[in-house]
């Protein structure tokens, strides 16, 4: 029997090539592991409940919604290297406060930031059509086998993706000092070396690694969030664009922008607490203070 890179490389293709099966197919997965995984289940529960206000009927209906959600990423990967990326954000998007986007169109170093729901990637994909290219950091994946296939399926669309690793943050420092644009997450401190700061009436370590790098790279910061509509469609905010300060507190300016954007994520989250697609014990591996 296939290993689950043996499996991988060969659904990938077929639903890959067929989202009208795929969608439908991912929704039903989703559906099932939602009644199977308890433990999951009540992993994500506790995920959404203080965006949800404590109220466990709502972290429920939401969390539903995530696991549905986190299936459907997987037919969004799949059908990548088939999609007409010139028209993807055409005909996939919708765009709130577009006029935030207008950095794309003049030159120098800017970073997309965002978190881990709807599809960022395939909602970062989507700006390539604008003309600029991207670097982007993603977790980097075990065993290294199905971390690169998964790689090789995540750059059929043009953009280069890259492990967080030493070598993937050089490689998005080179691109920002050459003036292109990198796409980071920044709403799990996958690292260890996060800011203790306020989420949702807890505190939890959030990364550093971004502000730190756009700080460096005097890179200016666009906040994006992405909510999946239905199936493949997408309402994507862009907020006001912002630049990390650079005072001679190094750590205060840092501090600054990741409480920020902490702010935006609550907001975002609290509105759709179902699109945040992050199956671990949130509070417990990320909680501080």
């Amino acid at each position: 029997m296939p290993d689950k890179l043996g499996w991988l490389r060969l659904t990938a293709p077929i639903l890959g090539r067929y989202p009208a099966l795929s969608y439908p197919l991912a929704a039903i997965v989703g559906a099932i592991g939602w009644q199977v995984r308890r433990d999951t289940r009540g992993m994500i529960v506790r995920n959404m409940l203080p965006f949800c206000g404590g109220n466990v009927a709502a972290a429920k209906r939401e969390a539903r919604l995530t696991y549905r959600n986190l299936a459907r990423y997987w037919a969004d990967l799949f059908s990548l290297p088939y999609r007409d990326l010139a028209s993807l954000e055409r005909d996939h998007l919708s765009i709130v406060h577009p006029e935030h986007l207008a950095p794309l169109a003049a030159p120098g170093p800017v970073m997309i930031v965002s978190a881990h729901m709807g599809n960022p990637e395939l909602c970062l994909q989507a700006l390539t059509a604008r003309g600029r290219t991207f670097h982007a950091l993603v977790e980097n994946i075990k065993p290294k086998e199905f971390g690169d296939e998964l790689l090789r399926l995540r750059r059929s669309g043009g953009g280069e993706f890259h492990p967080a690793t030493l070598g993937g943050v050089k490689a998005c420092l080179a691109a920002l000092k050459e003036g292109g644009v990198v796409g980071l997450l920044a709403d799990r401190d996958l690292q260890g070396t996060g800011i203790c700061l306020p989420l949702a009436g807890r505190r939890v370590h959030l990364p550093r690694g971004p502000w730190e790098i756009a700080r460096r790279a005097d890179a200016l910061v666009i906040p994006a969030f992405a909510r999946r509509s239905w199936r493949d469609q997408f309402a994507v905010t862009i907020e006001e664009p912002f630049r990390v300060p650079k005072t001679a507190d190094a750590e205060a300016d840092i501090r600054c922008a990741a409480t920020r954007f902490a702010g935006l994520l609550e907001g975002h989250i609290r509105r759709h607490p179902g699109q945040w697609t992050v199956f671990e014990d949130f509070w417990k591996v990320h909680g501080c203070g």
